[in-house]
């Protein structure tokens, strides 16, 4: 933005792309700024990524709360979207998927889980999770929580545990849903970690395919 001192006296009005007003007694040149409405392959795909992030940290809100907590001025969400923008794509289409064995819930400097595998009981709907008690007193405490998903790759079903929090040294979590009935184990992939009992740290994210 410019400003005029003229002797013509007040300016108005545009000429070409620039724009001419009067304020205060003195003459104000502005550029034309046209809107920008352009949407190439490449504007679709990125914005299809970062659809399917925002739709998928809606279901996963809570688990990544407490696993990405905010740092100063960087929100819970939008460190999910740092995190694992680059573990999502886009077709031809502009339909965009998720790379669930990469996906990011949670990071800091508490130590992960140890040993996790995830097995699914088709009949009753039931994957239990289990993990080893790698409490050392430093890192891993017997007093960090654990926090466990399953997701179904095909369908991007989430299903969470209840809210009571299972402990490091508990072992194991069950997640219990009637969308899990008859499901194939392939289908599934179980996202953990651990955290602090206060919510002030947490530990990378462990994925397992569920068997």
């Amino acid at each position: 933005m410019a400003r005029i001192r003229s002797v013509l006296g007040t300016i108005e009005g545009s000429a070409g792309g620039i724009t001419f007003a009067s304020r205060g007694g003195l003459n104000i040149m502005r550029q034309k700024v046209g809107s920008n409405n352009s949407s190439t392959p490449a504007q679709q795909n990125t914005r299809s990524r970062f659809k399917k992030l925002a739709d998928l940290f809606r279901a996963l809100s809570i688990p990544i709360r407490k696993g990405l907590m905010p740092q100063g001025s960087v929100s819970a969400y939008n460190r999910f979207i740092q995190q694992n923008f680059y573990n999502t794509s886009a077709d031809a289409l502009g339909v965009a998927s998720v790379d669930y064995t990469k996906l990011v819930l949670s990071g800091g400097n508490v130590e992960p889980l140890s040993r996790v595998a995830a097995v699914l009981d088709p009949a009753l709907g039931k994957v239990k999770v289990s993990y080893f008690d790698n409490s050392n007193g430093n890192s891993a405490l017997d007093t960090d929580a654990v926090k466990a998903v399953v997701i179904n790759k095909a369908t991007g079903r989430v299903v969470a545990a209840a809210d009571e929090e299972t402990g490091r040294g508990d072992g194991s979590i069950e997640l219990e849903d009637d969308t899990l009935v008859g499901v194939q184990p392939a289908d599934l992939m179980v996202l953990a970690f651990a955290y602090r009992a206060d919510g002030s740290d947490a530990s990378a994210t462990t994925q397992v395919q569920v068997a």
